[in-house]
């Protein structure tokens, strides 16, 4: 389609274009985003159904789907920048616990780790020329890949280095290090959002798949007075929705530095209490949108005020 018909194909839609020139619409097709991926936030709206409008968008503006557009692009670089963080602080304690543990040297740890399934071993000389750490891989290499734990943790990826983070604490078990549980959810978010695949055109059921919801976040969300347990059971049942809020949560009782856990507060105050609600006249008449902003808003700012220090 040329930005002509993808215009026209709005039209036909029941696309309004109440608050956009023509001109406008090309420019921001032609450079800002394209015609598929801006079209998909329209699944977060009702159709016409019986009427002689049917198949159209029922309240849908271009700029509606300008300005999901535009969150969507803060949300996902909210997300990235948070499990960056993350992922630090998890090596950061990891670390830690290995030197306070006189029963692990940080070799045994990860001869068991890679001993459990050859494609992990596959899976670092693969590395080998792809890598920043190339040297050290193929130093390990020739050494029967024998690697110290702080030395392991620099070479593998996020997901690789969640199984041996799991395989660490399920040996050496500690109630209050442990997030185990937590990571698969943040690193399926993570990719997401570095795929630059969309968060915000999926907020409407029934959703493309479906989840298990974390008991321990649920509890925690239960302690909010201004969220029912309708709403709980609803909202969490969206896959990103849920993500995200483990995310946030995982994030501020993870960082110790309180200079980076402020940067991400402010960040994520500003993003949620204050650009989201820049155009938040777009969205009034759409349930899906405002109802999943209010769930989500109160369970930041809850987690933020109490997790703060």
């Amino acid at each position: 389609m040329t930005i002509a018909e993808q215009i026209s194909d709005m039209h036909q839609k029941g696309i309004t274009f109440h608050y956009t020139e023509e001109q406008d619409v090309s420019r921001f097709l032609k450079y800002n985003n394209y015609y598929f991926k801006l079209k998909s936030y329209g699944k977060n709206y009702d159709n016409y159904i019986s009427t002689e409008k049917k198949g159209q968008y029922l309240n849908l503006d271009f700029s509606y789907l300008q300005e999901l557009s535009t969150l969507d692009m803060y949300l996902r670089k909210t997300i990235i920048a948070m499990a960056l963080d993350i992922e630090h602080a998890l090596k950061t304690q990891l670390l830690y616990d290995l030197s306070a543990n006189d029963a692990e040297d940080g070799y045994s740890i990860v001869r068991k780790y890679l001993s459990a399934d050859y494609m992990r071993v596959k899976s670092l000389h693969d590395k080998i020329g792809k890598s920043a750490a190339t040297d050290l891989i193929q130093k390990r290499q020739n050494n029967d890949d024998c690697y110290a734990l702080w030395e392991i943790v620099e070479v593998i990826s996020f997901g690789e280095f969640i199984e041996l983070y799991q395989l660490y604490y399920s040996l050496y078990p500690s109630k209050n290090n442990d997030f185990s549980s937590y990571l698969w959810s943040i690193k399926f978010l993570r990719n997401a959002a570095a795929h630059n695949n969309c968060l915000l055109n999926s907020l409407k059921a029934p959703y493309s798949i479906s989840i298990h919801k974390t008991k321990d976040i649920l509890f925690e969300i239960s302690k909010i007075k201004t969220i029912s347990q309708k709403s709980r059971e609803k909202w969490m049942a969206n896959p990103v929705i849920h993500d995200f809020v483990i995310l946030v949560y995982v994030y501020l009782r993870l960082i110790k530095s309180h200079g980076i856990k402020q940067s991400g507060i402010d960040n994520l105050h500003w993003l949620f209490n204050e650009r989201m609600l820049k155009h938040k006249e777009y969205f009034q008449k759409n349930n899906t949108i405002t109802e999943s902003y209010n769930f989500v808003v109160k369970i930041v700012n809850y987690f933020c005020n109490k997790y703060r220090k």
